[in-house]
């Protein structure tokens, strides 16, 4: 058990898995920058590769909604307890999740890409690979 006052451990916990994700996406976010996924593929493809990204982002965009709600149910569970150290670092964990996962997928400018790309409005060069 933890002795801390509850309000101030369930904002220690919401505050320290915040940072801890914020953190995460510096991280992820330079690396990925600094990283090459230049693999060139057809234009018979894109559509393939759009089609499955939709779906992955769909999918991305479900699991974090419920970690968002998991994040949500154990801070109440945090806030009623007596101040156990597991719901503590659990509390921490869901709300460490949530955000990367919303952050790094861009999801509304995905949406955006994936409605232009229907409307074939998307203008799509070919370099020659």
């Amino acid at each position: 058990m933890i002795k801390m006052p509850t309000k101030y451990l369930v904002n220690l916990s919401i505050l320290l898995g915040i940072f801890i994700s914020v953190l995460l996406v510096i991280v992820i976010d330079y690396f990925s920058k600094k990283s090459f996924f230049g693999t060139p593929i057809s234009i018979e493809k894109v559509s393939f590769c759009f089609e499955e990204g939709e779906k992955q982002l769909n999918k991305n965009l479900r699991i974090g909604f419920w970690t968002l709600l998991m994040a949500i149910g154990s801070t109440v569970v945090l806030y009623f307890s007596n101040g156990e150290a597991i719901l503590f670092f659990a509390t921490t964990l869901f709300w460490m999740l949530p955000i990367p996962l919303f952050i790094l997928q861009r999801p509304f400018k995905r949406k955006k890409i994936y409605a232009l790309y229907k409307k074939n409005q998307l203008p799509i060069e070919n370099r020659d690979f």
